[in-house]
């Protein structure tokens, strides 16, 4: 549990005894945000102290007698709204929720050419290091709480079950957790029995060594079943974590009588054991099911936190899909469908879209809830900034949006309180070059429904698959690129134009074609879908520059279909010395294809080659169709971009 001492570590003792002789400015020029209250009075007293946890970044902590103190992190320059500080109340606690988490595989046996994040011999000192930018923001809940969606062992595990995909972590995992704030581990999943009986006991081992509180994972069904209680300022808590199904292989992921395994969650049990616990208990159920990459979440899985509210849970948490979906309130408790990633390896962009769920409680009673977006770069999970965090609050309020409810901007992050409403923006038109326009760079609210207000034109609104497209995430906090072919080698390169700005580089000498691009597949993008591949582009000497669409196809090895998967031509260009927009309309494939990818190939056209310079790149898969502008005729819908045109 968190406690006072802990401001020490985010640095807020300092902020509350030198920091807050300075008095507060509602318009600060030095923030460029207020502090608010939550009917969006400024607070009096108020102080943020200002670090840089890395270049061209900007971390505010802010404080205020009376208030839960917040962290908000931004790049040098980028607008926040205003931020806003939730009073303390005497029942009021603080529960943080974060995504799947576990330390294997490719941290310590990174794709080729990527550098090792973990070495055998420097678990705790590099794991400090994947932990520590999320740190600050762990520590300030008064029960932090991650997925932990592997077991632990402090020797290489070897009982395997006849899984197409298991995973062990190092013991010193649970020690680096609760080291970063976390005070509770969910173990109900489908990775908390990959190495049978085995595997259990070295998890329960490594998790005793700490302080962290588990649930969800067993010897026998029993002790799966059972809850973690704990008292959080006196009072009393319950955290239960379950798996949505036993799985097809023998012995199942499931515990049942004397088998260990991980909880069984259904609705029977979900009444059986919130039944059983003492009046006045508040309950957080987590509940690991539905369909991996999926945007919104199964039938299957809706239904199954519906019931355990209705069984009695106050907070419902879902994990398993790896990607961010939206949040509910259903009986007036909040619903988070799938928290996403947090700690994990995987390449897919649209699971590296993450974030922590701040959740203020009063007794049982949901008062807010907080979206604080992440970043997992290079599967090192960092706070979001930039358009990345329009990325991210932008999906969990289109997605939040489709259950009825509305998400406002706070400072960095997007928050759901009962009184919340959707803005109507009327966002103006572009020049009439048709290039698609980034929402939050046009000034308009990420966070709420779009609609354009330009005459005689339509408009459409689309969602971005490629998200790092303008390069201003590559190296951020130290972390290594790992999405574009070739970025760290010799011929390709991402690097400074000058500008204040990344951009990828690619030289091609003369004769000779080089190959960049997405360095893996999108799994997450709907079939028969018109698309729009934008962005800027220059050249020094004599270069071409096409851009192409690779398929893997659903019977595809991942290997066979990166080197030889099925290739179509977007768009061609000759670019010059000076740069550019260019924009090419295709439609995403309709059938027979798995995942896609971006590819660009640079071909020197004269002796000496040459070296083009692209930025800004968007892959936007359009989410509306063309709709007419004329105020009030068309239904709002939420987006990364929008194209407009004339009427026909």
């Amino acid at each position: 549990m968190r406690r006072m001492n802990v401001l020490a570590l985010s640095g807020l003792v300092a902020l509350g005894v030198a920091a807050m002789a300075v008095p507060h400015r509602p318009a600060s020029a030095d923030t460029g945000f207020r502090v608010v209250d939550e009917t969006g009075r400024p607070i009096a007293g108020a102080a943020v102290r200002t670090g840089a946890p890395g270049p061209g970044l900007l971390r505010h902590f802010v404080a205020a007698d009376g208030y839960y103190p917040a962290v908000h992190t931004a790049r040098a320059g980028e607008a926040l709204a205003d931020v806003v500080l939730v009073a303390r109340a005497p029942e009021r606690r603080l529960l943080v929720f974060a995504g799947d988490a576990m330390l294997a595989r490719r941290y310590f046996e990174p794709r080729a050419g990527e550098p090792v994040l973990v070495r055998r011999d420097r678990i705790a000192e590099d794991g400090r290091r994947l932990l520590a930018h999320v740190r600050p923001y762990l520590e300030l809940a008064d029960v932090a709480s991650v997925n932990l969606e592997t077991q632990l062992s402090s020797a290489p595990l070897t009982d395997r079950l006849p899984k197409s995909v298991t995973f062990w972590s190092p013991a010193e995992l649970a020690g680096l957790l609760q080291e970063s704030g976390v005070d509770y581990v969910a173990l109900g999943n489908n990775h908390t029995f990959d190495y049978g009986d085995e595997g259990v006991a070295a998890t329960l081992e490594a998790l005793a060594g700490t302080t962290l509180g588990h649930s969800g994972m067993g010897h026998d069904e029993a002790t799966a079943r059972a809850p973690y209680r704990t008292a959080v300022d006196g009072s009393p808590y319950a955290f239960l974590s379950y798996v949505g199904w036993a799985g097809t292989f023998e012995p199942s992921q499931v515990a049942a009588g004397e088998k260990g395994g991980a909880a069984l969650g259904n609705g029977p049990v979900f009444r059986e054991d919130l039944g059983a616990l003492d009046a006045g208990t508040v309950t957080v159920l987590q509940h690991h099911s539905g369909l991996e990459y999926a945007e919104e979440p199964a039938l299957t899985e809706r239904t199954a936190l519906m019931t355990a509210i209705d069984a009695g849970a106050d907070v419902v948490i879902g994990h398993h899909a790896h990607v961010l979906q939206g949040l509910d309130v259903y009986r007036d408790r909040l619903v988070a469908y799938s928290m996403g990633n947090f700690l994990f390896d995987q390449y897919f962009p649209s699971t590296q879209l993450g974030m922590l769920l701040y959740v203020w409680m009063d007794g049982d009673t949901l008062h807010r809830a907080e979206v604080v977006p992440l970043d997992i770069n290079g599967y090192v999970p960092t706070p979001a900034t930039g358009s990345y965090r329009y990325a991210v609050l932008n999906r969990v309020a289109r997605l939040s949006y489709l259950n009825g409810l509305c998400l406002e901007p706070s400072g960095a992050h997007a928050a759901y309180r009962s009184t919340s409403a959707c803005g109507r923006n009327a966002v103006a038109a572009p020049d009439g070059t048709g290039v698609p326009l980034a929402l939050w760079q046009a000034g308009a609210s990420p966070l709420s429904p779009v609609r354009v207000d330009g005459g005689d034109r339509q408009y459409r609104v689309g969602i971005d698959l490629m998200p790092r497209g303008d390069f201003e995430t590559a190296g951020l906090y130290g972390t290594s690129d790992r999405t574009w072919l070739g970025a760290d080698g010799t011929r390709i390169r991402v690097a400074a134009d000058g500008k204040d700005s990344a951009a990828l580089h690619v030289t091609a000498p003369g004769g000779e074609t080089v190959r960049t691009g997405m360095k893996v597949f999108e799994r997450a993008y709907r079939p028969s879908t018109p698309a729009t591949l934008s962005g800027r582009v220059r050249a020094d000497g004599a270069v071409e520059v096409r851009f192409l669409l690779q398929r893997r196809r659903p019977d595809d090895r991942l290997a066979d279909a990166l080197l030889d998967g099925p290739v179509e031509e977007i768009g061609r260009i000759v670019p010059d010395g000076n740069w550019a927009a260019f924009s090419f309309d295709h439609a995403l494939p309709r059938v027979s294809t798995r995942s896609v990818r971006l590819l660009i190939e640079v071909t020197g056209t004269e002796e000496a080659g040459g070296r083009v310079s692209l930025d800004d790149l968007a892959w936007v898969e359009w989410r509306t169709p063309w709709i007419d502008a004329a105020r009030g005729t068309a239904p709002p819908a939420f987006g990364t971009h929008l194209q407009t045109r004339p009427r026909p």
